[in-house]
């Protein structure tokens, strides 16, 4: 912007400063007051409302009669005064002394008449009511003797004063009160005008207050006793103020280093010419807007997306209650409505809608319609408030791309003007990525990297959430880079048990680093697979990597992925990690128990039976209670659905169809008796688990369903 001052609300004073087309206007006030021929004095209203540049046009009018050296200007400022002592003293002295410097040429000057009635000025303060001291004072002698020779000297020098009142709205009820007694007392002195400028509405009623009566406007009835001349500030064109605003918004982008594409720019202007055009009504407010921009918009600079926070923004400033009750209701304007089907959709919807209702009726709203529409446009949800119009879950990566306000992960940004707690700035990622391409990670030295003084248990499913939804837009290389310093912090990611196990960051940065590979063309995406799966530190990370690499699908072929050899290759590689792993490793039942299925699966399938047995059997020997931990681990988790609580459930089929897969089931049989001394009866009804605490039934389930499926086989040989 132009204008280095726009920031500022300092009011401007000269006519190249004019903005609002109101220096002529004010040029043509000071013109009347200093040719006017009627020596009587004359009282000016100046009415407009706060922010409406009402002192602006008062400096216009000063500017304008430095033009003719016949009026002597005082620019009286009654809200410094706390007292109507202090108000009376004040404004005599405030006139005594410019009339002293302009006007009175001896010795004796007018400030020692005023100082004369001091004391009896403060004697009548204390005693009278509010108005009563004013009149006791101005009607006493010495006061007399000040108008009569203010009178002489004007009429003697051909000079008329003009004193200026600006800001009586400011003032308290009594002090406004007691401003309009002293006015309304000293409106006789010839030669002189006033200049009071003030929001009517604010004066008439502070008046009312102290003039009541039978006449319900009985506030402005006396102000129209006072006010000779009412003027009404000139109506500023709304396409003026929007200009106006909208520099500001160019100089806060400007500021901030943002730059919108032309269709960010459309998107901005309809949406909040739709909603806030009418809430422009003053200078003081279209300047707010742009003043609030600057100081908000660089906090958030490529955290947040613009157009939506600088919408946001203009919601917090036009109509704070709504402002409010967005930031207070998360759940209710971001993500999706519910399933039409649903009973309880019809009752959210008119939640959702009354409580915006609310919002614009207690925001002094009118035009409701534009401020519907921006919040539709800012949350998509709210179309199936108001209309029919639904969006699908795949909207979400969308909105999350884009840095919306409608996304949960960015929400909080846009009320918070920070990175909420847990949460991690996408500047601050960026430049990880971008440093990490530098790392040697076949160095040696590779412990410690910019991203593991980065990431920690407590930010891992923050960080790891964000790198997913931005995992296509990375380079090759930074892919690279990114997907092995991810693997070697593998042990710092939270990896709980729960009911949809694969929403835990342990597993989410699998996920993540198998999309990071897809990122690489076809012939690097295995180099990048293996080198994941060695630099791993953790055996359980490793069986994940690898259970989430993307596989060919006959049926999707535009979908790319590993092919079954390059599958297997990569399982070898996993094969003989696994099994370096567990020449030394503690009995893997007690310190990854959760991983013992898909571990002896892979073992079997990428290092041999053989491997397989020859472990297994060592365990056996070693301790005769492994055979409990193995089938526990084999054994699901069941959620009580009320409770939310985990617990084992039984041994069931599926269970024993996944172990006898890798695992000899005679040979369990055979620890099974190892493990009781002897064989043991197996009931005809299947041994249900009612004591937790008891495991051992887990060996008798396994037992039961070795009978059932022994007898189903021999059942199918004698039809066959």
């Amino acid at each position: 912007m132009k204008n280095n001052n726009y920031s500022s609300d300092i009011p401007v004073s000269l006519e190249k400063e004019d903005r609002f087309s109101r220096w002529t206007f004010s040029e043509r006030i000071a013109e009347v007051i200093s040719k006017r021929s009627d020596p009587g004095c004359i009282t000016v209203g100046l009415y407009g409302a706060w922010g409406d540049g009402k002192t602006s046009v008062l400096n216009f009018i000063e500017e304008s009669l430095k033009k003719n050296d016949n009026v002597i200007f005082i620019k009286f400022n009654p809200w410094r005064f706390t007292t109507e002592e202090a108000l009376l003293s004040g404004f005599f002295f405030k006139i005594a002394d410019a009339l002293d410097a302009e006007l009175i040429k001896t010795g004796d000057k007018l400030k020692e008449i005023i100082k004369k009635s001091a004391p009896g000025l403060g004697a009548a303060a204390g005693v009278k009511g509010i108005g009563d001291s004013i009149s006791s004072f101005i009607g006493g002698p010495n006061i007399e003797e000040l108008k009569t020779r203010i009178e002489s000297e004007l009429e003697k020098a051909k000079k008329r004063v003009l004193i200026v009142i600006d800001d009586v709205d400011r003032l308290e009820k009594s002090e406004i009160q007691s401003l309009f007694k002293l006015i309304k007392l000293t409106a006789d002195f010839r030669y002189t005008a006033y200049i009071l400028s003030f929001d009517k509405e604010i004066v008439s009623s502070s008046l009312q207050d102290r003039y009541s009566g039978s006449d319900t406007n009985s506030g402005e009835a006396f102000l129209e006793k006072i006010i000779q001349v009412p003027l009404h500030l000139p109506k500023v064109e709304r396409k003026v103020l929007r200009d106006f605003c909208f520099q500001g918004v160019e100089e806060a982008l400007r500021l901030s280093e943002i730059e919108l594409t032309e269709q960010q720019v459309q998107e901005f202007v309809r949406d909040f010419t739709n909603a806030f055009d009418d809430c422009l009504a003053t200078p003081r407010r279209a300047k707010l807007y742009g003043n609030t921009l600057m100081f908000s918009l660089p906090i958030l600079k490529n955290e947040v997306n613009p157009v939506d926070f600088m919408l946001i923004e203009g919601i917090r400033i036009f109509c704070p209650a709504l402002y409010d009750v967005i930031r207070s209701n998360k759940e209710l304007f971001t993500g999706l409505l519910r399933d039409s089907s649903n009973v309880n959709n019809d009752h959210e919807k008119i939640k959702i809608q009354t409580i915006i209702e609310e919002s614009l009726i207690k925001g002094r709203i009118l035009e409701t319609s534009g401020y519907i529409n921006v919040l539709k446009n800012l949350f998509p949800k709210l179309e199936s408030v108001y209309g029919n119009m639904c969006y699908g879950s795949d909207f979400y990566e969308i909105w999350n791309k884009g840095q919306r306000v409608c996304s949960e992960n960015y929400f909080n940004r846009y009320f918070t003007y920070s990175i909420p707690r847990g949460d991690i700035g996408d500047i601050q990622i960026l430049e990880i990525v971008v440093k990490l391409e530098e790392v040697d990670f076949e160095s040696e030295e590779i412990s410690n990297t910019l991203f593991s003084e980065f990431i920690d248990p407590e930010n891992a499913e923050s960080i790891i959430k964000k790198l997913r939804q931005k995992a296509d837009s990375f380079t090759p290389n930074q892919s690279i880079s990114l997907s092995k310093a991810i693997c070697l912090e593998c042990n710092k990611y939270p990896n709980p048990e729960a009911l949809y196990n694969w929403t835990v960051p342990f597993i989410q940065a699998s996920i993540l680093v198998s999309s990071l590979i897809q990122n690489l063309h076809e012939n690097k995406r295995e180099e990048l697979a293996v080198s994941c799966i060695n630099i791993s530190p953790s055996v359980e990370f490793k069986l994940e990597l690898f259970r989430w690499l993307r596989k060919k699908d006959e049926e999707k072929p535009e979908k790319e992925g590993f092919s079954d050899e390059q599958v297997n290759r990569i399982g070898v590689v996993l094969g003989d990690n696994l099994s370096s792993y567990l020449e030394t490793a503690d009995d893997i039942t007690k310190s990854i128990s959760r991983s013992v299925p898909n571990m002896l699966y892979a073992i079997k399938k990428y290092t041999g039976q053989d491997f397989l047995s020859n472990y297994l059997d060592k365990e056996f020997e070693k301790d005769k209670a492994y055979v409990i931990r193995l089938l526990d681990a084999y054994t699901s988790t069941a959620w009580g659905m009320d409770t939310g609580i985990s617990h084992k459930s039984d041994f069931e089929r599926r269970q024993y169809n996944n172990l006898v897969d890798e695992i000899d089931p005679n040979r369990i049989v055979k620890a099974i008796i190892e493990y009781f001394g002897c064989p043991q009866e197996i009931d005809d009804e299947f041994p249900r688990n009612d004591d937790e605490e008891d495991r051992t039934v887990i060996l008798k389930q396994f037992l039961w369903i070795h009978r059932f499926v022994n007898t189903e086989k021999r059942k199918s040989r004698d039809i066959n």
